[in-house]
């Protein structure tokens, strides 16, 4: 006996010694102050202290009924830890087989603020004794005190007193029932229940503080039926002046915060979001995100997630949110294909690619995708392909590749979104079959950028950036190149598009399925931009584009971030240095020109895959006046033909493109003079011709073709539009046009002068 009550005395003596160890409370909670990257205040929320001027100590009461109904409604009879709760949370946890309730006590809670809690069960032992010694040290009203003061409630603001300034520009003293029950929920989840993100989830958690304050008798039924009717009564919005959606991602926990925005890009990125989404609301657009970035070192310049914070929706952050993107995945499979070469597979950018309808079979049915304008351009170059987002060839360069590839190659550019296996997006996921955050996208087109070197974005200054290579530098450049070529996308966007700024501006646009997505993006040798333009709810927009919609809005944040103290951008080139080879391609096969090709360009290569075999689809041929073969025949005449490849046979026939003469050996002497050679001139539209567009199409898929009739030997030509230059295109100089209603001047200029001029009318809708 007198063993154990040794053991009894020296138990009690080290629990006494414990309870009355000194404990050292932290200071209290700083002010939150975020900063730009050159120190100019972004955003602040005082300190609770620096709220009313001193340590608030008086609650009212109705608060605290709020917070101890929602929280620990036996504060006031327990010893730290509430051994009811304790069982009654085990109980329903065992129940449902998952961690659905919580026992923790407000003295709990509060060790949780006051100091980090190791993990495990360890911790929650840990806690459980500090929440006991916090119970024995402080009186029941001075621990209160401390909670009320310090625990973090969402939206910068520590303490409740912070929190209904932020909320309700009010001090907590004067808060009603239905403000003080609102502010009670938000402990627990202080960012899943937002109210201004998630008025819902909000509305609903403070009715459930309201039940259980009605339940425990401390208000009426009238008094909690009419603080469930009310609003939430929230300020127009959390005082931020900018970057809201960052500095909630941020989650500042006071003190001060340095970021590497720069304010007045920031401001003026604002700016041109609401500009934006003004001018398109008419075609059904309500929201855009932008995000800007530095191209060597990933620090972003500018984060704009909505249109406004203001509204429920522009609690939204479309920075990681998220979305279809459309056609902006097809750079990174030509980064892919190009890095194959001349191996299975890989192609070059002068890869003639076969721009022609097809048919797969996938898990869901056939699919049958077609291009943007449903029109089909037979044998296309890869180069040409890429600028103009031509979607047949992307997907059979996908094939060629194989879906593994692609999502392989996505999944190291860190795009975490795509956590399915390949065969569940199948080769749509080149057209957009899936969906990827702003700011991931945003770090795969640095990598390119980067000649292949990934680099987390970072957003607060002296953050290490984690990076590494991805893939093939000089292929890399070689998308770049292409995304950067004003020609080569010329067919598709027009000349001197929003896509053309006095620098080098490797651009990309994406809609997805339905017109619900509409991106951009583009790098410059300084800075990457991403845009996004559409609905958070998924609504279709009106007949909106990439160049319609995203593109201009790009243009705009890449002219604003080279102007002012970032001019030094526009000096700044993509420059591969001698990596790369130069060689001659003929315009149509893509092979070493030949002597009979009409047409050339340079085209940069790889070291080893420039092709060595020479162009044999053009042909010089004698014919006779009726277009047969007449070799030396009298009075022939010469002329280039294409020899088509059978794949491309069917298509030259459909579209009425020069074919090879039919063979004629009787070469009987020609006594009839020679036909005279088509005047040059316009073959299509004819003047005078009146087009009328249909309301229930976009305007995009009504375009109108325009077609030369250029004789032999003709090397350029320029379609012009009221005047305004249309397109210069390659032989045989067809291009498309995009009608506006009203009468137009339709004119058509081969090697320089005018050959023909079409009056077109086109009206608003069909008589």
């Amino acid at each position: 006996m007198r063993r154990w009550r040794s053991a009894l005395l020296v138990l009690v003596g080290a629990l006494a010694v414990w309870l009355g160890w000194p404990m050292r409370l932290p200071p209290p909670v700083e002010a939150t102050r975020v900063f730009d990257r050159q120190g100019l205040l972004i955003a602040e929320r005082p300190a609770p202290e620096q709220a009313t001027g001193a340590w608030v100590t008086d609650f009212p009461p109705v608060l605290i009924d709020a917070v101890l109904a929602a929280e620990d409604h036996r504060y006031r009879w327990h010893l730290g830890v509430d051994p009811i709760g304790v069982l009654r949370a085990a109980r329903a946890n065992l129940a449902a087989g998952a961690v659905v309730q919580g026992g923790s006590t407000i003295p709990q809670q509060l060790a949780r603020t006051l100091w980090t809690r190791p993990p495990g069960l360890r911790g929650k032992l840990w806690e459980a004794s500090a929440a006991v010694r916090l119970s024995v040290r402080l009186s029941k009203d001075a621990l209160l005190e401390q909670y009320l003061n310090r625990v973090y409630l969402g939206n910068l603001s520590f303490g409740f007193d912070a929190a209904a300034r932020t909320c309700f520009g009010k001090p907590v003293g004067a808060l009603s029932l239905a403000e003080a029950a609102l502010l009670a929920a938000l402990p627990r989840r202080p960012n899943d229940l937002d109210p201004w993100r998630n008025p819902a989830g909000a509305r609903a958690a403070r009715n459930r503080v309201l039940d259980r304050m009605e339940a425990l008798g401390w208000v009426s039924a009238e008094m909690a039926a009419l603080a469930r009717s009310q609003p939430l009564g929230l300020q127009q919005s959390p005082p931020w002046d900018h970057a809201p959606h960052l500095i909630r991602r941020l989650e500042p926990r006071g003190g001060d915060l340095h970021t590497t925005l720069d304010l007045g890009l920031q401001q003026e990125v604002e700016r041109l979001v609401a500009q934006t989404v003004e001018r398109l609301k008419g075609r059904g657009v309500t929201q855009a995100a932008v995000l800007v970035a530095e191209t060597r070192t990933g620090r972003v310049l500018a984060y704009v997630g909505s249109a406004g914070w203001t509204t429920e929706a522009g609690q939204v952050d479309g920075v990681m949110a998220p979305r279809s993107p459309g056609s902006a995945l097809k750079p990174f499979v030509y980064w892919l294909a190009l890095e194959r070469g001349k191996r299975p597979g890989g192609i070059t950018l002068a890869t003639a690619l076969a721009d022609l309808s097809g048919s797969w079979s996938t898990t869901h049915g056939t699919w049958s995708p077609s291009n943007y304008d449903r029109r089909f351009q037979g044998p296309v170059l890869a180069r040409r392909a890429l600028a103009t987002s031509l979607n047949l060839p992307a997907v059979r360069v996908l094939e060629g590749l194989g879906v593994a590839e692609l999502h392989r190659r996505l999944r190291e550019l860190g795009l975490t979104t795509l956590d399915e296996r390949p065969d569940h997006y199948g080769l749509g996921l080149t057209l957009g079959d899936a969906e990827v955050r702003m700011d991931e996208l945003l770090a795969a087109y640095l990598t390119l950028a980067n000649g292949g070197r990934w680099r987390a974005l970072t957003f607060t200054r002296g953050s290490p950036a984690q990076a590494f290579d991805v893939g093939d530098s000089r292929a890399a450049w070689l998308v770049l190149d292409a995304l950067n070529d004003p020609d080569a996308r010329a067919p598709a966007f027009g000349v001197d598009s929003v896509l053309e700024p006095a620098f080098d501006l490797a651009a990309k646009t994406g809609t997805s399925v339905g017109w619900r997505d509409n991106w951009a993006v583009g790098v410059t040798p300084e800075v990457g931009v991403a845009v996004w333009v559409g609905n958070f709810d998924g609504a279709p927009m009106i007949d909106i584009s990439g160049i319609t919609g995203a593109g201009p809005l790009l243009a705009a944040v890449v002219r604003a971030a080279h102007t002012g103290e970032r001019d030094r951008f526009e000096r700044a080139r993509f420059d591969p240095g001698n990596v790369l080879r130069a060689g001659q391609i003929c315009l149509l096969s893509g092979l070493r020109v030949g002597p009979d090709c009409p047409g050339a360009r340079v085209e940069r290569f790889l070291p080893g895959t420039a092709p060595q075999e020479t162009c044999d689809w053009h042909r010089r041929v004698e014919v006779d006046a009726d277009g047969a073969l007449a070799t030396g025949c009298p009075g022939a005449r010469e002329i280039t033909v294409v020899a088509w490849p059978a794949r491309y046979a069917a298509w030259a026939a459909e579209t009425g493109q020069p074919r090879w003469p039919e063979q004629d050996h009787s070469c009987q002497p020609i006594e009839a003079p020679e036909r005279p050679a088509e005047a040059p001139g316009i073959a299509w539209p004819p003047d005078g011709v009146v087009f009328y567009l249909e309301p229930d199409r976009p305007t995009d898929h009504q375009a109108i073709p325009l077609r030369a009739a250029a004789p032999a030997g003709t090397r350029a030509a320029t379609w012009r539009i009221d005047g305004e230059i249309l397109a210069t295109p390659e032989a045989p100089f067809e291009a498309r046009w995009v009608p506006t209603p009203g009468p137009h001047r339709v004119s058509l200029e081969l090697d320089g002068a005018q050959v023909g001029v079409a009056r077109v009318h086109v009206g608003a809708s069909s008589p």
